[in-house]
Parts: structure tokens; C-alpha cells; sequence
């Protein structure tokens, strides 16, 4: 179970960096409403991260706890 908590944390982690690099290409490249996307789906990414995190360390400390 940890490992599929962990896996999905990195993820959303290696997701959120990716939209930033697209975003900010997307942003030189063709403006700012092109980009807007790939940063709004950055902040989703960011957050399910943490979401995601906080989730491990509960189950973390609820094993520990027993």
C-alpha cells in the first residue's frame, strides 16, 4: 500500500514540473492564455501532491501508533 501511496505522490509531482516546463515554453512561445492550462493544471498537480502526502503520513503514523 505505501508504494502505490508513494508512486502516486511522485507522480503528481513529476506532473506538476512537467506543466511547468510546458507552460512556461507554451508562455515564450505563444502567449499567455496558451500557457494558462499547463499552470492551472501545475496548481491541480501541486495540490494532489500534497494531498497525496499528507494521506502517507497519516497511514505512516496510524501504523506506527499500533
Amino acid at each position: 500500500m505505501y508504494k502505490v501511496i508513494r508512486f502516486l505522490e511522485l507522480m503528481w509531482i513529476v506532473i506538476a514540473a512537467c506543466c511547468i516546463i510546458i507552460g512556461t515554453f507554451k508562455l515564450i512561445t505563444l502567449g499567455f492564455m496558451d500557457a494558462l492550462f499547463f499552470y492551472v493544471f501545475c496548481i491541480l498537480a501541486v495540490f494532489l501532491f500534497l494531498l497525496r502526502r499528507r494521506q502517507r503520513r497519516n497511514i505512516e503514523k496510524h501504523e506506527s501508533e499500533n
